[in-house]
């Protein structure tokens, strides 16, 4: 089984994570080459008048260190809830004990399914929120950080597709490694299930994250300078 890979394995925890699990990430080619293969013509004309603006000037240093205490404590909270939100205490509960018997394994996974998609809806929709609320203040605290705004949004319109055709995978592989428990132990299976689920959760939340992990590195790596 493969998956189209974003970054290198090693840079990535859920793409090492699926090559732990047998999964080969599909080589991924240059940024720039797949980028073109997402962009529509609207995004690619909207992409083309931003980089040809001339370079905006001006940095507002105040602005610059209110964006940053904004965007990391923002972050942090967001982390906080969506974490806590993918241990859901009844299914760790039920994890720990015994299968029952004679119940088909399709309906013992339904309810893992489900957390799972609505975690994946949670964290799509809560970062997106994130994402879009940064982007203003980038604007207001320096004419290239305002650039890099502009650009975010059409990368976001053009890759947002491509990552829920990658992510939309995942349910299956899910499955698959819940056959692989329940054939080695049909009655215990479903404790190393729920690691797995975690793992995969954490995993995806930290993919989903890096672009705004990088828009908040562009406001540190400017007070830096």
């Amino acid at each position: 089984m493969t998956l189209p890979a974003q970054q290198p394995a090693a840079a990535e925890p859920l793409a090492r994570l699926l090559l732990q699990w047998g999964v080969t990430p599909a080589p991924a080619g240059p940024v720039a080459e797949r980028l073109g293969g997402w962009l529509n013509w609207a995004d690619a004309i909207g992409l083309s008048q931003v980089l040809a603006a001339p370079s905006p000037g001006g940095v507002n240093p105040s602005a610059i260190a209110q964006a940053r205490d904004w965007a990391g404590a923002a972050l942090a909270r967001l982390q906080a809830e969506l974490t806590a939100a993918f241990d859901d205490a009844l299914l760790a509960r039920e994890s720990a004990e015994p299968a029952p018997a004679g119940v088909p394994l399709a309906d013992l996974l339904a309810p893992y399914r489900l957390h799972h998609a609505q975690q994946q809806r949670s964290m799509a929709a809560r970062i997106a929120t994130l994402r879009e609320r940064l982007r203003p203040h980038l604007a207001d605290s320096a004419g290239h950080l305002a650039r890099l705004a502009q650009l975010d949004a059409l990368i976001e319109r053009a890759t947002s597709g491509p990552e829920r055709e990658r992510l939309a995978a995942l349910p299956a592989l899910l499955t698959h490694r819940a056959e692989r428990h329940h054939a080695a132990d049909p009655r215990g299976w479903r404790a190393r299930f729920w690691a797995d689920l975690q793992r995969l959760l954490r995993a995806e939340l930290d993919l989903r994250l890096q672009p705004v992990l990088g828009l908040i590195e562009a406001l540190h790596d400017d007070t830096a300078r």
